[in-house]
């Protein structure tokens, strides 16, 4: 089973469906999604009075991904430091986590 992303158009669909009284499950059925992804989706995205609204979903969503952990690049600085400690023969996992442990910057010895 392959992740697909909810679209906008299914957004709008969850929207106007909810509007008409389907369920939940009713809903997942008719877009051919799991439950529990609609019902994700519904709890994550709606506003304050509990209406589920396509754009602001929408708007949320873009926002998380902008500012999570994966697009969060390196400074000139944090490479130095890398950059030094690996001249120190430090190996990846080391600087990882002693970089961590010192709380300067949290990067994955992948990364390095």
């Amino acid at each position: 089973m392959s992740y697909c992303q909810i679209t906008s158009e299914e957004r709008y669909t969850i929207s106007t469906l909810r509007k008409q009284g389907y369920s939940t499950a009713r809903i997942a059925e008719y877009l051919g999604r799991h439950p529990s992804t609609i019902y994700r989706e519904i709890k994550r995205n709606r506003c304050n009075d509990g209406h589920y609204r396509p754009f602001k979903a929408s708007s949320r969503t873009r926002n998380r991904r902008s500012i999570s952990r994966r697009n969060v690049q390196l400074s000139t600085v944090d490479f130095k430091i890398v950059v030094g400690l690996l001249k120190l023969k430090w190996s990846p996992e080391q600087i990882s986590g002693y970089l961590k442990k010192e709380s300067v910057f949290s990067i994955s010895h992948e990364t390095i």
